[in-house]
């Protein structure tokens, strides 16, 4: 009979690896943790500087105090922390930092090396580590402060590195963790450098300096600042108004005693505040900091600390809400309306693939036609809606979409068309639904759905070099990203400009946008790329495992036309004709169906009648 022992303590070097699993899960858990330790050092500027993304090199440098000599070596040792004394610490945790695991878990998957002299000492010192060896200390001249670098990451774990995500993947998810930083701590000095290119160097300054930095002027003059307190708590920050609200809720920044939290709660209560002020599937943008005693909250619930438990989340979620609804009220909620007075006018092309490009002129304001092609010349009458076309400048509350021819009969097989005869009757519904009649009774077709589908195959032909997408702009256009989404662009770029969007990068925080795919509503062109980086940020992965097929729908959901679109006879018609000719069109990308078919043998059931046979039928 065996009776050895089967339950064994494992080595030190195998618990921190399991504990690194939790705590650093790629290069952007390495810099959260490394910059919150030189905040909680008390650091008025930070440095970040990151080499393949993180994945060779993080060097991270403050003017914090220091570390000392005899504790450089406990630095690195797990549950080792200068944060808490005692169980009582816990519940009042004033530091980003309190575990005592992040420098032992980096220690355990990357070479680490420390160099720190604290504040007043004539010499510092630096500790040199490798996974599983012991650590060298030694005299090191350096400045006051400490600087952790950080190489090779998950080199002794090639399984972890294996499924780390490209560069680009990578760096972006770092970028969006320092601009996070930078808006909680606007008092301090963030710099931070990809390589050698220096991405922000941010000065102090106040929450708007710091928004108008990373996010740009126009983003800041919209804000709107927040500033309440009730029931010992207090919400400070900045709003955004209803009209400059985004499409997904990317730009939302919560911060619990300046600790970037995560709380689905509190967004719903921001939103809630803002009831009927914004349009459908729009989200305010925010910043919010929450002040209230660290007793009242449980910050030790996740390894990562970004989820949080309020001890009264009710009273948590009536103050956060009043405290928008106040500011949005005291506000000047008045539209504006405004204008680029150097450019009124713009060439309109109208462009499909089976027909050379024509030109008129249009004001870009009013949407007036000034110089018609001779085939487009007539005007509407008042109860017809004007014709809409495909081109670069047309008035942006226009919606659009080109002729689609159908995908090459080769390949898989296509889904059955749907059964109808010519000539068929139809209607639009509220300007949601057209109700189309067929052979066997009617159809219901979602336009939105149905336009989805349509722009969704044709952007994933144009992918393939089936056809060209892209329709050229007559004057480049400039914007200005954070680097986040920059990142995003460049990871993207190859499919982005098989789709039509050609893109040139100016500097480190501008692109020029040269060209866009012909469905594109003119004075959109700007906004129609950033809610599509949104929407593909938002829906990453969770939908599409293909990045051109992600790609593809976050297009196709932001360039079809709405609900509540209103529609010519002609587009209905071309509508209806584009959506027999898809592949697949009974569902949207997303899943939704398109179409909804009824009998017209159950319509009479329904009324009473004996089915009579359709002509079809017989």
């Amino acid at each position: 009979m065996d009776t050895g022992n089967e339950i064994q303590v494992l080595p030190e070097f195998i618990a921190n690896q399991i504990a690194a699993g939790e705590v650093v899960q790629r290069p952007e858990s390495v810099v959260k943790e490394l910059v919150e330790n030189a905040i909680d050092a008390e650091a008025s500027t930070i440095s970040v500087v990151v080499r393949k993304a993180g994945k060779t090199l993080i060097h991270v440098v403050d003017n914090g105090k220091g570390i000392a000599k005899e504790d450089l070596p406990l630095a690195i040792k797990r549950h080792a922390t200068s944060k808490i004394h005692s169980a009582e610490d816990l519940h009042r945790i004033l530091t980003l930092g309190f575990r005592g695991e992040a420098l032992a878990s980096i220690a355990s998957v990357a070479q680490l090396e420390i160099r720190s002299r604290r504040r007043g000492a004539s010499t510092g010192w630096r500790l040199l580590s490798t996974p599983n060896t012991e650590p060298q200390l030694e005299p090191y001249q350096c400045d006051e402060g400490t600087q952790v670098i950080v190489k090779n990451l998950f080199y002794n774990v090639p399984a972890r590195r294996k499924f780390l995500k490209s560069d680009l993947t990578e760096f972006r998810m770092i970028s969006e963790t320092m601009r996070k930083f930078a808006l909680g701590y606007p008092d301090i000095r963030f710099v931070f450098y990809d390589d050698d290119s220096l991405v922000f160097d941010l000065p102090p300054g106040s929450l708007l300096d710091r928004i108008a930095a990373l996010f740009g002027a126009e983003y800041a003059e919209s804000m709107i600042a927040v500033d309440w307190e009730d029931h010992g708590i207090r919400v400070t920050g900045s709003i955004g108004q209803p009209d400059f609200a985004k499409k997904s809720r990317s730009e939302q920044f919560l911060f619990l005693n300046q600790r970037p939290i995560i709380s689905r709660q509190l967004q719903h209560a921001v939103y809630s505040a803002y009831e009927h002020l914004l349009e459908e599937a729009r989200y305010p943008v925010f910043v919010l900091f929450l002040h209230l005693d660290p007793e009242q909250v449980d910050v030790n619930v996740h390894p990562q600390k970004h989820e949080v438990k309020f001890e009264e989340e009710r009273t948590v979620y009536a103050v956060v809400r009043t405290a928008v609804a106040e500011a949005l009220a005291s506000a000047d909620l008045t539209p504006r309306v405004g204008f680029d007075p150097k450019a009124p006018f713009e060439k309109l092309r109208i462009q499909s693939p089976q027909k050379p490009a024509e030109e008129l002129l249009i004001n870009r304001i009013t949407g007036e036609v000034i110089r018609p092609h001779p085939a487009t010349a007539s005007i509407p009458s008042a109860k017809q809606p004007p014709q809409r076309t495909t081109g670069s400048a047309r008035p942006a509350s226009q919606a659009s979409f080109a002729p689609f021819s159908p995908p090459p009969a080769s390949g898989a097989a296509a889904s059955p068309p749907l059964q109808r005869s010519s000539p068929r009757r139809y209607l639009q519904l509220h300007n949601k639904y057209i109700v189309v009649e067929t052979a066997e009774g009617f159809a219901l077709i979602d336009q939105h759905a149905a336009h989805e589908r349509i722009l969704y195959e044709k952007a994933l032909r144009a992918m393939n070099r089936e056809f060209q997408y892209a329709q050229k702009l007559l004057f480049p256009l400039r914007i200005e990203l954070p680097a986040s989404d920059l990142a995003l662009i460049k990871e993207l770029q190859p499919a982005l400009e098989k789709l039509g969007f050609q893109i040139t990068f100016v500097d480190d925080h501008t692109i020029e946008l040269l060209s866009v795919p012909q469905d594109i509503p003119g004075n959109r062109e700007k906004q129609a790329l950033l809610d599509m980086l949104h929407y593909y940020k938002e829906h990453a992965v969770l939908e599409y495992p293909d990045q051109r097929e992600q790609l593809a729908a976050s297009f196709a959901c932001k360039a079809a036309i709405k609900s509540g679109d209103a529609l010519s006879d002609e587009e209905v018609e071309q509508l209806i004709a584009d959506l027999y000719q898809c592949s697949a069109p009974y569902v949207c990308p997303h899943g939704r169906p398109t179409v909804l078919e009824f009998p017209l043998k159950e319509l009479d059931l329904r009324f009473g009648r004996t089915p009579v046979p359709t002509q079809e039928s017989q």
